[in-house]
C-alpha cells in the first residue's frame, strides 16, 4: 500500500497519524470504554483549549484523560513546548500528557517530559527490511506471500524519547503487532507453498 512519507505529511495529516497510532496502540491494550476524539476544545474555568487529540479510559474504577499534542517540526522540540502541554493538563485535570514530533527533542524538553510525567514520542518512517526471500530476492508478485508482513506493516513507527533507556523505545508497532504478523505470514507461506520458514522473534 502507498503512503506518504512523514515528511510529506500536513499538519492535519499528521494530526491523524497521531490518532491512527494512539488509537491502535489502546485497542492492543484493550482499555476499558476507550474514546478517543481528534481535534476538539475543551472549555475550563481559565478559557478554552484546542487538543490536537484527547483520549479517555477508564482503569481501577476511574476516569483517565489524555491530552495529546502532535507536532510537525523540522527543528528539535524545545522545552517550552512541553511545558505549555503541561500547563494544559492542569488547567483541564488531565491524567497524562503526550507529545509526538517529527523531529528530535532539546536535552531541556526531555529532562521537563521526565520531571513531570509526559511522554515524549518520535514519529518516523517505518522502514521493514527484516524480511527477505530465502533466495535472497523478493518477488515483485503482489500475492507473494513472503511480503504479506511487510505489507500489512503500518507505515510508520513511534519511539518513547522519554524512557530510561540509551536509545529511545520503540513502542509502535508493538512486538505482539509484528509477532501476528509474522505468524500470519508464515501460514500464508505454507499454505502456498507448502515449506517451513522458521521464526526469529529475537530481532524483534
Amino acid at each position: 500500500m502507498e503512503h506518504k512519507h512523514i515528511c510529506d505529511l500536513t499538519p492535519t495529516e499528521f494530526e491523524k497519524y497521531c490518532y491512527d497510532f494512539l488509537n491502535g496502540y489502546a485497542q492492543k491494550e484493550g482499555l476499558q470504554d476507550f474514546k478517543i476524539i481528534h481535534n476538539t476544545k475543551i472549555k475550563v474555568s481559565d478559557g478554552k483549549y484546542q487538543i490536537d487529540v484527547c483520549a479517555e479510559f477508564t482503569a481501577m474504577g476511574s476516569r483517565f484523560k489524555v491530552l495529546c499534542e502532535c507536532k510537525k517540526y523540522k527543528n528539535r522540540v524545545n522545552r517550552d513546548k512541553v511545558a505549555i502541554l503541561h500547563r494544559k493538563l492542569e488547567s483541564i485535570g488531565a491524567q497524562k500528557g503526550i507529545l509526538i514530533s517529527t523531529s528530535d527533542f532539546q536535552s531541556g524538553a526531555v529532562e521537563y517530559g521526565k520531571a513531570h510525567g509526559i511522554t515524549l514520542i518520535k514519529a518516523e518512517d517505518y522502514h521493514f527490511e527484516y524480511l527477505s526471500h530465502s533466495s535472497g530476492q523478493q518477488q515483485s508478485d503482489d500475492n507473494n506471500p513472503f511480503l504479506y508482513a511487510e505489507k500489512h506493516m503500518p507505515p510508520y513507527v513511534a519511539f518513547d524519547c522519554t524512557t530510561d533507556t540509551e536509545e529511545p523505545l520503540k513502542i509502535y508497532p508493538t512486538r505482539e503487532m509484528i509477532k501476528e504478523l509474522l505468524i500470519e505470514q508464515n501460514h500464508k507461506i505454507k499454505e502456498i507453498l507448502g515449506i517451513d520458514v522458521p521464526l526469529d522473534f529475537s530481532e524483534i
